[in-house]
C-alpha cells in the first residue's frame, strides 16, 4: 500500500448519516451477497480508503468461516470502525432495514388477499417463474466454467 494515498476517516460520519449511507448500500443490494460485498469494498475501500485492501481481504476471510450472511456482517464492522458499536448497531439496522421491509410488505400481501384474488395469484407466479429463471440462469453460468 503506498503510504503517500490519504485515507478518509470513517470517523467523521454521524450517526444519522451513517445509518443513511448503510440504508442506500441495503436499497441498492440486489444481486446476491457477490454484489453486496462488491458495492461495499468499492465505495469504502477502494474509492474513500477506510482500510487498507489487504485488510478488507483479511476480514472478508474471517467473515466467510463464520456462520451468517457476510455482507451484513462487513456493514457493521464498518459501521464499528466508523462510529463504535453504536455505529455497527445503525450500520447493520441500515443494510437489513429495506430487505425486512419488503418481506414485511409481500407478506401483509399474502396474508390479506391470499391466492383468492387472481391477481395477486398471477404476480406471485409470476416471481416464481422469475425465481425459478435466476437459478436457472446461475446453474447455466457456474457450469459454464
Amino acid at each position: 500500500m503506498d503510504p503517500s494515498v490519504e485515507r478518509t476517516k470513517p470517523e467523521t460520519q454521524t450517526f444519522g448519516g451513517l445509518f443513511l449511507r448503510f440504508l442506500r448500500f441495503g436499497c441498492l443490494a440486489w444481486g446476491g451477497p457477490f454484489a453486496q460485498i462488491a458495492m461495499l469494498k468499492r465505495e469504502l475501500v477502494e474509492e474513500e480508503r477506510w482500510i487498507p485492501v489487504e485488510q478488507f481481504n483479511r476480514v472478508y476471510a474471517v467473515y466467510q468461516v463464520l456462520p451468517g450472511p457476510e455482507a451484513h456482517e462487513l456493514c457493521v464492522y464498518f459501521g464499528t470502525l466508523a462510529r463504535g458499536r453504536l455505529g455497527g448497531l445503525l450500520a447493520g439496522l441500515g443494510f437489513m432495514l429495506p430487505g425486512f421491509v419488503l418481506m414485511l410488505a409481500l407478506t401483509w400481501v399474502y396474508v390479506r388477499f391470499g391466492f383468492a384474488s387472481p391477481g395477486i395469484a398471477a404476480v406471485f407466479a409470476g416471481m416464481q417463474a422469475g425465481v425459478i429463471a435466476l437459478i436457472a440462469r446461475a446453474v447455466h453460468r457456474i457450469g459454464e466454467h
